[in-house]
């Protein structure tokens, strides 16, 4: 998948992939404003991002929050020196994670970070570009709601997920695991927790 960029009426750099724009072309910026303002408040001090396409929607998430710590997890590398140098001021604001499949989501600090924090992952679908199936999996992934991250999570309390056939490209729910939780050797209490959990998601 190439990459290129092309300067808009407002010598603005706005990256296409494979001939497809990764932000309106006539106003990026416009675009990621209605998308921040679209978030409400922020609940937590670090967002995970999934997907940097042209940046402006990661500018503008620190434009309106100053105080906010921001990672982007990103496949394509090409895309990070045109962000860097059309938002200098967001050298020290801005992590940028690169990942090349799903896995390395699990390896090394990252994810364990995202969990210790209480991170808020957001997705910014317009900048996935040709990569929709990576990205949305790259979500469900940092979400929790994916067979691997189930698996990660669920290895505190012991629980096989051998114990049901889960989707692998599906966005799990409490609903799909609670199977699991009940053919697992769980202590009945933690098990309460999980069936408490299933009966709010009503």
């Amino acid at each position: 998948m190439s990459i290129t960029f092309s300067e808009n009426h407002e010598s603005s750099l706005v990256a296409f992939e494979s001939g497809e724009s990764l932000a309106s072309l006539r106003d990026p910026r416009g675009e990621a404003l209605k998308w921040v303002y679209s978030l409400g408040a922020i609940p937590t001090s670090h967002v995970v991002v999934v997907g940097l396409g042209s940046g402006f929607h990661i500018a503008a998430l620190a434009d309106v929050d100053p105080g906010l710590k921001i990672s982007v997890v990103e496949s394509r590398e090409s895309l990070i020196p045109v962000f860097r140098s059309q938002f200098p001021d967001l050298q020290d604001r801005v992590e940028i994670i690169v990942i090349q499949n799903v896995q390395d989501i699990y390896k090394g600090e990252f994810f364990q970070e995202i969990l210790d924090n209480r991170s808020y992952v957001l997705s910014f679908k317009e900048c996935w570009g040709q990569n929709v199936q990576f990205f949305s999996e790259v979500f469900a992934g940092l979400t929790g709601r994916s067979v691997e991250s189930v698996k990660y999570h669920f290895e505190e309390f012991s629980i096989n997920m051998k114990a049901l056939y889960l989707e692998q490209n599906k966005l799990l729910s409490i609903k799909d695991v609670i199977p699991v939780v009940e053919a697992s050797v769980v202590p009945e209490n933690k098990k309460q927790i999980f069936r408490i959990l299933g009966e709010l998601v009503k």
